[in-house]
């Protein structure tokens, strides 16, 4: 029951940044998402500090991975390449792939508001799961999933 709620809530926040026009959720197969293109100057939208999942959120790239932002990626793989701009993450799931591109300055953070259905190496369920993709002036750019 409770892991119900936690699914649903989830999605919803999802969908109300996907309808605030922030956000970009990604089809079930592969596809590319573009890096942040609002400005530290010109920054507007959505305040990820500011958004209910922030507590639930880690950070997966750039730079290392810590511990507990790896379990929340448990199950899922994560490729990251150099760019001269940046870096190219490809986040996979069963089959599935999304790639996003950072510019210098965004984050991609991985919500997993439930550690429960996973264990090392295993995601039960990735209907718990999100990525978000924040500038530099942390604001959300993109929100996907795989």
């Amino acid at each position: 029951m409770i892991y119900g709620i936690i699914v649903v809530v989830v999605l919803a926040v999802l969908a109300v940044v996907y309808l605030a026009g922030q956000g970009e959720f990604s089809e079930p197969a592969t596809s590319t998402l573009q890096g942040s293109t609002v400005s530290p100057g010109n920054a507007s939208g959505t305040l990820f500090t500011s958004e209910q999942y922030y507590r639930a959120s880690y950070l997966i790239a750039p730079g290392s991975v810590s511990q507990q932002s790896q379990s929340a990626l448990d199950g899922y793989k994560m490729t990251v390449n150099q760019t001269a701009s940046g870096e190219n993450v490809t986040i996979s799931y069963s089959g599935r792939s999304v790639t996003t591109s950072l510019a210098a300055g965004d984050k991609l953070y991985i919500v997993e508001t439930s550690f429960g259905d996973d264990a090392p190496g295993y995601e039960g369920s990735p209907a718990d799961d999100g990525f978000v993709l924040v500038n530099a002036s942390g604001y959300v750019v993109n929100t996907f999933s795989v």
